[in-house]
């Protein structure tokens, strides 16, 4: 049996439990936080900008931790890390030093999950990079479908949100020794290669040699290459709007749902079935992208899919409404996810895609937290969301129309550039 099935299971492991508990678990506890601790809306969700400020601008941070200690080492240190930041805030109530233990959450966040993950996938699949990179981003998604009700069952158990935290802190210290007992950096370390393929019979085509339909480039593109490339832009561009409106639906889904009507177990429960749609949108997207449909196509459709979703919720009165807009929402949210982190694998290679989505991840999480800033003032000024809601519709729009100019790059001479084909 090829070891990167069981790598790929750990990581998906440590993704679900580190998305679950500490961004889904924030979100579900911050309504109890702010009534118990008697904060306004904006300074709750401050901490929540701030928790995903720190994901993004540490990033290339990260991934030059992972060059000299390896994706294993990051990821079980950052267990250790989020179980301190979440002892703290259960400990520890004042406002100052919930917003210190989110830049800890964040950092805590950012070695145990997306760019260790996306790293070991790129370094364990290339021809079934898609599906692994799918199954790998589908267990973030699950995280919400297990974490969301999860949380929401502890603060009615003890009637409280602080053991929620101690839960945070167990379950990421559980992730590090998962990671130490069963991670491996590379095929070679168990004795195997890249996708388990023998490579004397593959040279002789007894074993497929592609998936094609999908393109992937022949050569390692360079950092520096890939910034002077347009299509890097506009991945970077409408995927960080796309992960902008999802952060911003699941900081402010519950308080929303509630002030359009709706009890907490409804807009709890809808936040569940968001995450359990972005699960399968991410599974979809990887299943499809290694050999059916271009990823750049799923990106699209993701966006589109998104953006329609957002548009619903803006006005959901009712629960119909409501978990239709967070279905198309979610499962929009996850193609787009899939699909443009694969993009960045197959039109760039392997070798430097953790580094190109770390900065991704930056531009995303900076707009994201500014954004979940503005939406929580919004909240507080309008009295709702509504009026935030229609202006981040537009922005998703503008992001989907974007992708459509998306190019597959040419290689002439060894200098790439981007052109239709």
């Amino acid at each position: 049996m090829y070891y990167g099935w069981i790598l790929l299971g750990t990581i998906s492991v440590n993704y679900m439990i580190c998305v679950g508990a500490v961004f889904y678990g924030l979100s579900v506890m911050m309504p109890a936080m702010l009534a118990d601790l008697q904060w306004t809306r904006a300074q709750a969700t401050t901490g929540f900008a701030i928790l995903s400020l720190v994901i993004g601008v540490t990033g290339p941070f990260i991934t030059a931790l992972m060059k000299k200690t390896g994706a294993r080492t990051t990821i079980i240190i950052g267990g250790f890390v989020t179980a301190a930041a979440a002892v703290t805030i259960y400990a520890y109530h004042t406002l100052y030093v919930y917003y210190l233990c989110t830049v800890v959450l964040g950092l805590g966040m950012t070695m145990q999950a997306v760019l260790p993950g996306t790293q070991l996938v790129t370094q364990w699949f290339d021809q079934r990079r898609s599906l692994a990179l799918g199954v790998f981003m589908a267990s973030g998604g699950l995280g919400g479908v297990v974490g969301a009700p999860t949380f929401n069952a502890l603060i009615l158990y003890f009637g409280d949100w602080r053991p929620g935290w101690l839960f945070v802190g167990g379950v990421g210290l559980f992730a590090s020794l998962l990671s130490g007992l069963l991670i491996r950096e590379r095929p070679e370390d168990v004795g195997q290669t890249l996708d388990g393929i023998d490579t004397s019979t593959h040279a002789t085509g007894g074993q497929e040699k592609t998936l094609a339909r999908v393109y992937k480039t022949s050569r390692e593109w360079t950092v520096r290459e890939a910034f002077g490339d347009t299509t890097y832009w506009i991945i970077l561009v409408a995927g960080s709007l796309a992960v902008t409106g999802h952060m911003i639906v699941n900081s402010q889904l519950v308080l929303h749902a509630s002030d359009l009507g709706m009890s907490a177990a409804v807009a709890a429960a809808a936040l569940g079935v968001q995450g359990m749609f972005t699960t399968g949108g991410r599974f979809l997207s990887g299943l499809l992208g290694d050999r059916a449909i271009e990823p750049r196509w799923l990106f699209f459709l993701g966006m589109a899919s998104e953006f329609t979703g957002m548009c619903i919720l803006t006005n959901a009165h009712n629960p119909f409404l409501l978990y239709t807009a967070v279905i198309l929402f979610g499962l929009g949210f996850g193609l787009g996810l899939v699909g443009s982190t694969a993009m960045l694998a197959n039109h760039y290679g392997a070798k430097n895609t953790p580094t190109l989505l770390s900065y991704r991840i930056m531009l995303s999480t900076v707009l994201g937290a500014v954004g979940v800033v503005l939406t929580g003032y919004g909240g507080d000024v309008f009295g709702g969301y509504r009026e935030v809601f229609y202006v981040f519709s537009a922005c998703l729009l503008i992001g989907t129309l974007l992708v459509l100019r998306i190019r597959l790059p040419v290689e002439e001479a060894g200098r790439p550039s981007s052109d239709t084909v």
